[in-house]
């Protein structure tokens, strides 16, 4: 199936295959082209190589791209200091120890934070011709997270001992919402059998979406496996590359009560507000449907003294097993007494702000989904390796983590083509840019115009195929 006759001829013959025949011609001519280009790609490395390099010889590996699997023979170089390098490798982008191609690497991560590595594994081997085991799934999501957690400690300590501030885009508001809550998750061969995954989001306010429905504005995530003050580190610096937290106005923390939660409050110097579902909840739990309602409003606006006397009458009329919760109701109440009062009244109503309480759903999706309701065990360290993954793909930062990492990095937010759905001149654009010799330094060499020619016959040939089967 050399030519587009050829695969004409197939066609005749199995009109049934159609699509998996032309897709096998398709991924074949772009491995033979991906071949062809890296060849050439590493003699014209060689030529314009750095002083102090000198050729070893020549070293096979074999790459799993979207079109296939590919052989790439490229030379070994030393440097003055013994050191070893393949520079076709760094500069195409191709890590050491890893058969995947960087646009491989970032599809199995992307699916690894939907899917169970299994199901990722079954998924990609339908989808592409030559898939990836979960086992190699499962570490390319450690190389993909454990830089972005070394560099994250680094930045964290910069910041705290030494005053080093972040790169930041210096966004100012006048409210910003906090959010903290927890979920434990189950471990496999530890001491413990579950531990917690803290999950933060803040947020500028709500935007309407419809009758009834709101959409979080400006919406930031953090997670991870940690205690409270580590967490509360990794969510400053977090916001702080987004926002000048000297210029941010009302900082309002909601929890369930839990102290480490709370302690987001004297962090940013903000208001504690304990969210209203785990208010109600408390309260329909520890006082029953009779007195929610009384009690609710004595807690939404502050009125501490009502909340005691309420409990209290009901607590000696009350048998031993209901005033047991109704104790246990007014310890907890007391407890988060700062965060009852609604943080409206404290600051004066103003027009577009709600009651906190979206935690909940955003536990839900962003980490219990993926990582508790399917029967899935982890160890911590994969646990937390998840939780800081799932945290990069929801700030839209998981491309430049898979993708050449590093502190002497850009902190540019770059676009992936996983974020969006891309428009034909994008995609245009993009395939052009994976083949940067058509149209780079190197796009005037003879083998760089045979390569177009290459590109180019098969184009004309598809489109012709297109137009005659309209006719």
């Amino acid at each position: 199936m050399d030519s587009i006759e050829g695969l004409a001829t197939i066609l005749k013959a199995e009109a049934g295959r159609w699509e998996e025949l032309i897709f096998q011609w398709a991924c074949d001519l772009a491995r033979k082209a991906a071949e062809y280009l890296l060849q050439r790609t590493d003699q014209d490395l060689m030529k314009s190589r750095e002083a102090g390099l000198r050729v070893e010889g020549f070293r096979e590996r074999w790459v799993t791209t979207q079109f296939g699997d590919i052989r790439v023979r490229r030379r070994l170089y030393r440097d003055s200091q013994g050191g070893s390098r393949f520079l076709l490798d760094e500069a195409m982008g191709l890590r050491k120890r890893s058969q995947a191609s960087p646009r491989v690497e970032e599809l199995a991560t992307f699916l690894s934070t939907r899917l169970p590595f299994g199901k990722c594994e079954q998924l990609l081997r339908a989808l592409l011709p030559d898939g990836l085991s979960h086992t190699t799934i499962h570490r390319l999501v450690g190389r993909t997270v454990d830089p972005h957690i070394q560099e994250e400690e680094r930045e964290v300590a910069e910041l705290l001992e030494d005053g080093v501030l972040p790169e930041s885009q210096n966004r100012s508001v006048p409210y910003l919402m906090i959010e903290a809550d927890g979920t434990y998750v189950a471990l496999q061969r530890e001491e413990k059998r579950s531990t917690e995954v803290k999950i933060g989001i803040a947020y500028e306010g709500w935007q309407a979406e419809g009758k009834g429905r709101y959409r979080l504005r400006e919406k930031t995530c953090y997670a991870g496996i940690m205690d409270g003050e580590r967490f509360w580190d990794g969510m400053t610096l977090a916001l702080s590359k987004k926002y000048d937290l000297s210029k941010v106005g009302q900082v309002v923390v909601g929890s369930d009560g839990a102290d480490w939660a709370k302690q987001g409050a004297a962090v940013f110097g903000g208001l504690h507000q304990l969210d209203r579902f785990h208010l109600l909840r408390a309260i329909y739990e520890g006082a029953g449907s009779d007195m929610a309602g009384e009690l609710y409003r004595a807690c939404t606006v502050g009125d501490l003294a009502g909340v005691d006397t309420i409990l209290r009458q009901a607590e000696e009329k009350a048998a031993a097993e209901e005033a047991a919760r109704l104790r246990q109701l007014r310890g907890y109440l007391w407890s988060n007494a700062d965060g009852l009062r609604d943080y409206r009244l404290v600051t004066g109503y103003h027009d577009g702000l709600r009651g906190l309480g979206t935690i909940e759903s955003n536990v839900d999706k962003l980490v219990a989904n993926r990582m508790k309701k399917r029967g899935m065990a982890w160890t911590r360290i994969g646990a937390d390796r998840m939780a800081r993954l799932l945290a990069l793909q929801e700030r839209g930062q998981l491309h430049f983590w898979v993708n050449h990492r590093g502190r002497h990095q850009p902190r540019h937010k770059p676009s992936s083509p996983l974020a969006r759905p891309a428009s034909a001149k994008e995609t245009a654009v993009w395939l052009e840019a994976a083949l940067p010799a058509i149209s780079g330094a190197h796009s005037g060499r003879s083998w760089a115009q045979t390569l177009k020619d290459m590109t180019r016959q098969a184009g004309k040939s598809l489109k012709h195929g297109k137009q005659d089967s309209a006719d």
